[in-house]
């Protein structure tokens, strides 16, 4: 995951305060409390209040960062399936090299929140993780590594969705969507978090459709007062095209949402809608047609916007295309990052990837490229050997129900970002979650578990499919 946190900032232009005769020296602060895990960090803040002023200090929380972030590999965030409990557990595991982990620590659990509901943002943002629930407006920020969590204040109920099957959803084996709403009520809003590097500000920004018909934008912004407000531009007619449910991708101070057709009859573009979150003003980012009529969905892919070219369906191709500066410039260069030609790889693992509804990019390890699917997996794309490799089940870590074996909504794995970032509550309402952290040392080792589920009839189809486009290019 890319950083700019490369190196720990200057420690006289960050600390709030010169440090006293019973607090941590800079010595013992810069070169030792920095090495330490979060954890042990967070706990000595108890032992004195001297200590407490130095370990919150912005120096010491950013020094940390940056020092955690130069030797830390990437490590995969996953919450567990529902089950019987109402509950939401979520693990972490490292990828070594980009090698399979061999085991997966618990880093929280919540109690009376869903998994069966619950929605994530896509990747970690300065170490806060963005929670809500799809059926509902409430949402909630987490630090997934120490436990610390805020509720955000009640905002405004948004439509729901027909009862009927949602016509306009995108439909297909490369849709985050399915054709039906995936649970009911279903609330027609989406939801990201983004960071202020001018005022050092968290912001929560919600696009979503009222009970009138009207589209609106409203934000919070973290520790401030008077709870959630509309944004300060005006909200384009083009918002009325947003994915439900979906959390648009925060990259360099930009949230990018991925909007549908905007007619039945427009099936062959796709517009990305851009939001500023210091200005906070919409704009939008300029495709080529060709790319537009083939993409599928957004990602941040090593701190680059990323548009994934999904033509698995007739082509057998997966590419991934990254844009320069997609904000600053009226006409921003695509290039493309990766192709993956699934008929050239060994028929197993082509036939795999071609049953998954959704692959999604995560990152780079160790030079291959991390692709999350639908289905609880992890796969590294070796550009140089054209090689694809499964490095992640879940289904190997966790017990994961039939029903479940394909994510309902969104996908279950992102990234984990362990850092200490505080939260301040400010006017958070009285929503608040129960939070168990994991204890030290508190894993889940792998386990060899049978042949995940397939449906043999998709798979025979999705087959099928690709011969008949296979024989088609030759002829």
């Amino acid at each position: 995951m890319a950083s700019d946190d490369s190196s720990p900032p200057d420690a006289k232009r960050l600390r709030r305060s010169p440090p006293t005769s019973t607090s941590p020296d800079h010595l013992l602060v810069d070169e030792i409390l920095t090495r330490l895990p979060i954890a042990a960090a967070v706990r000595l803040r108890a032992v004195s209040r001297d200590w407490n002023a130095a370990l919150t200090t912005d120096h010491f929380i950013l020094a940390h960062r940056a020092r955690a972030a130069a030797a830390r590999h990437p490590e995969l965030l996953f919450f567990a399936p529902p089950d019987h409990r109402n509950t939401t557990t979520f693990y972490a595991c490292s990828l070594r090299g980009g090698e399979p982990p061999a085991a997966a620590r618990e880093l929280l659990t919540i109690d009376y929140f869903s998994s069966k509901h619950a929605v994530m943002s896509p990747t970690p943002c300065r170490g806060l993780t963005l929670v809500s629930d799809g059926r509902a407006p409430r949402y909630y920020l987490l630090n997934l590594s120490t436990g610390d969590h805020v509720a955000l204040p009640p905002c405004q109920p948004a439509a729901k969705a027909h009862p009927d099957p949602l016509a306009w959803l995108p439909r297909g084996t490369t849709s985050y969507l399915p054709s039906m709403t995936p649970w009911r009520p279903f609330e027609l809003s989406t939801t990201g978090l983004g960071f202020d590097t001018a005022t050092g500000e968290h912001k929560v920004v919600r696009l979503f459709k009222r009970r009138n018909g009207e589209h609106a934008c409203e934000v919070y912004t973290l520790g401030k007062p008077g709870g959630w407000r509309p944004c300060a531009g005006r909200v384009p007619a083009s918002a009325a095209s947003i994915l439900p449910a979906m959390p648009p991708v925060f990259v360099n101070g930009y949230l990018y949402w991925l909007l549908q057709p905007a007619a039945p009859g427009d099936e062959q573009i796709r517009r990305i809608l851009s939001f500023s979150i210091g200005a906070e003003q919409f704009g939008s980012v300029y495709v080529p047609p060709r790319l537009s009529s083939r993409m599928c969905h957004l990602a941040n892919l090593d701190g680059s916007l990323c548009a994934v070219f999904d033509y698995r369906g007739a082509g057998g191709v997966y590419g991934l295309f990254t844009c320069s500066e997609p904000s600053a410039s009226p006409s921003p260069s695509w290039s493309v990052r990766c192709s993956i030609y699934l008929n050239r790889l060994p028929r197993e693992v082509s036939d795999e990837l071609m049953e998954e509804r959704v692959i999604v990019p995560l990152c780079t390890a160790g030079g291959r490229i991390l692709l999350a699917t639908g289905r609880h997996e992890v796969f590294a794309y070796d550009a140089g050997r054209n090689a694809v490799e499964r490095v992640f089940r879940m289904q190997e870590f966790v017990d994961v129900p039939n029903d479940c074996r394909e994510a309902r909504l969104l996908l279950s794995v992102g990234l984990h970002d362990e850092c200490i970032a505080d939260l301040h509550p400010g006017a958070g309402g009285e929503r608040m979650l129960f939070v168990n952290t994991g204890r030290r040392g508190n894993t889940v080792v792998k386990r060899e578990v049978p042949v995940e589920y397939h449906d043999d009839s998709d798979r025979r189809f999705n087959v099928f499919f690709k011969d008949l486009a296979t024989m088609a290019a030759q002829i």
